[in-house]
């Protein structure tokens, strides 16, 4: 299935994948080795990303197969700390400290993810690299603090941490990378 062409764009209204191809997306993504998450963390996933659908200000590009199939996805929106009111985000900027402030105003990146079918071709890298080149102020994301091909590909591309925020789903504190 890996040999059909695969077509990466930003989503426009109306184009965006639906919360259940996101869910299936990110569990396919995820379920497996090294990150081994559950179904429930993947419908939490989604959940999220159907809350933020209604954000003007939402950012996605989307990777599909000829027939339709999501083959890849990543999406985010801008981050303001003065929208923020959670218990998530006050962790966020306790543990950061005064790296907080780098964060204000940068594309907040929520989800990365490639289907494992289609792995191994640059297809993450097109995906990051289109999504913050929506943003002249920057990116940032919290990842897993270890060797993963997603760490990986965030080094490679010049991505920098600037501390530990929240603790992600392997219950450590995860890792905040800011672009450029």
């Amino acid at each position: 299935m890996a040999d059909r062409e695969i077509r990466v764009s930003r989503c426009g209204p109306g184009q965006v994948p639906s919360a259940a191809e996101v869910e299936s997306l990110y569990y396919a993504a995820t379920c497996d080795r090294p990150l081994r998450e559950s179904r429930a963390a993947a419908a939490g996933y989604a959940r999220q990303y159907a809350a933020l659908l209604r954000r003007p200000d939402l950012e996605a590009v989307a990777a599909r197969v000829g027939g339709g199939q999501l083959a890849g996805f990543a999406y985010g929106h801008g981050w303001r700390w003065a929208e923020q009111a959670d218990d998530w985000a006050a962790q966020l900027q306790e543990r950061l400290g005064g790296a907080a402030g780098l964060l204000d105003g940068r594309l907040a990146v929520y989800l990365l993810a490639v289907h494992p079918w289609y792995r191994r071709a640059g297809l993450g890298r097109q995906l990051l690299q289109t999504l913050v080149s929506a943003t002249k102020t920057g990116a940032w994301l919290i990842t897993r603090d270890e060797p993963t091909p997603a760490m990986a590909l965030y080094q490679r591309e010049g991505w920098e941490p600037i501390g530990h925020g929240p603790d992600t789903c392997d219950a450590r504190p995860g890792l905040v990378l800011t672009y450029p």
